[in-house]
């Protein structure tokens, strides 16, 4: 029984770091690397244009422009190596050997929360240039689970498609709903809506019943940290709680579905 533990923990450990590997092979840190340069150089040339608080500019743009780049970095990186092993048949190979496919799925996202956790804090470094330590390391673990959240999705969405297009579309969708959807509930209850209208009675039942199911990524990664020096331990208590919690459901759902699958 012990070995049965070891050879299971060895073989997350070793397909962890294949998948590392693979992230430096297909150029992924010059990619971020380059991501991070026009970053850097955006919010550059908003400060330039800037009268006042030229700070407070930059790092707004700033962190706003390097959370959505983490999360499209991400959700591509995952979404493809996993379609190139299905189409190369190295998923296979893999499960061909004696582990369960429990190992193979905690291997990956393993190697995937790695990569995640270097973009983070290669992402935070740079915002030191422009805002406090304190909510810089704030905007940095949210931002680390935020992507924690994309890949268990992405793992989810391309088990069940298992084609790119429709894997990354459902995934950006259910990204952007997250995040927009509190906002849409106020205007769905706000004054300008005409009142005892079933159509906007029943659009307002399935925003509501959405926002209790989908995380609400509007509350992390927030670049009113960085701006206003807002952000909290209640703020930091909410997404490591939320985030795990939802890491934790995706990736359930994931791994039965793909116990699920004949591959």
């Amino acid at each position: 029984m012990n070995n049965a533990k070891i050879s299971t923990t060895q073989s997350i450990f070793t397909i962890a770091q294949i998948t590392t590997q693979e992230g430096v092979k297909t150029k992924l840190l010059p990619l971020v690397a380059v991501v991070l340069f026009f970053g850097v150089m955006l919010a550059s040339f908003a400060g330039t244009l800037s009268v006042v608080e030229t700070s407070a500019i930059q790092s707004a743009i700033l962190g706003s422009y390097l959370r959505f780049a983490g999360v499209l970095i991400l959700c591509l990186f995952v979404l493809n190596a996993q379609v190139r092993e299905l189409n190369d048949k190295g998923m296979d190979l893999v499960l061909a050997l004696p582990i369960p496919r429990s190992s193979y799925f905690f291997g990956k996202f393993t190697g995937f929360a790695v990569i995640a956790f270097f973009v983070a804090l290669l992402f935070s470094v740079s915002l030191l240039f422009y805002s406090t330590a304190d909510q810089v390391a704030l905007w940095g673990i949210s931002l680390f689970f935020e992507l924690l959240i994309i890949i268990a999705l992405s793992q989810l969405c391309l088990f069940t498609f298992n084609q790119l297009p429709a894997a990354f579309t459902t995934v950006f969708v259910i990204y952007l709903l997250s995040r927009v959807l509190s906002s849409l509930i106020l205007v769905g209850h706000g004054p300008i809506m005409p009142k005892f209208v079933m159509v906007n009675w029943f659009m307002n039942q399935v925003m509501e019943a959405l926002a209790f199911v989908l995380p609400a990524l509007d509350r992390f990664t927030n670049s009113e940290w960085l701006v206003y020096g807002t952000g909290t331990m209640d703020d930091l208590i909410f997404v490591v709680v939320q985030g795990g919690v939802y890491t934790t459901l995706l990736s359930a759902a994931a791994l039965m579905d793909f116990y699920r699958k004949n591959f």
